[in-house]
């Protein structure tokens, strides 16, 4: 079956949650454990998708394979740069270009010159590989709250469009 990158829609919001919750467990348990895990799962899911698309100027897009939702990926364009977070891939279909995908289709219609900016978790190995394929920079750090007082340490990372179409948006 094929990948399709659609818009979220409401009515997929339980089947995004659930997609969402096992992602932060099969990532972040083995890289911050599994308080600082339950920590961003309660605080961010807790109250529904709202704390990640708090319905402003941001763009939610689900890739989906037959009727499962196999990725995510939220963004919002504000002054010249394009802040991408929530950017996820089902452990079983990771390394097939579905990550890729999802980042050119949020960059699609945007000017080369835009920089796209996500902040991953320092111990996101795998996170930090793929973004440095793509041609990404750290540019900052900083601490990200997984739940109250899960002060976790992560870096800013920056690229411009024209450098991660370049890599992976042929």
């Amino acid at each position: 079956m094929k990948l399709e990158i659609m818009p979220f829609a409401t009515e997929r919001a339980e089947d995004l949650l659930g997609f969402l919750k096992q992602s932060w467990l099969d990532t972040y348990i083995g890289e911050v454990g599994r308080n600082a895990t339950n920590g961003l799962i309660q605080s961010v899911l807790g109250d529904g998708l709202d704390a990640l698309i708090p319905g402003n100027d941001e763009e939610a897009c689900v890739g989906v394979i037959g009727s499962q939702i196999v990725g995510s990926i939220i963004c919002a364009y504000r002054n010249g740069y394009l802040y991408v977070w929530g950017l996820y891939v089902g452990r079983q279909h990771q390394r097939r270009g579905i990550g890729r995908a999802m980042l050119c289709h949020v960059m699609a219609d945007r000017h080369e010159d835009v920089i796209v900016e996500v902040s991953v978790l320092r111990a996101s190995e795998r996170a930090r590989r793929f973004y440095d394929k793509l041609g990404f920079r750290q540019v900052a750090e900083e601490s990200y709250e997984m739940g109250p007082g899960n002060p976790v340490p992560s870096l800013i990372l920056q690229a411009p469009v024209s450098t991660i179409r370049r890599h992976c948006c042929l």
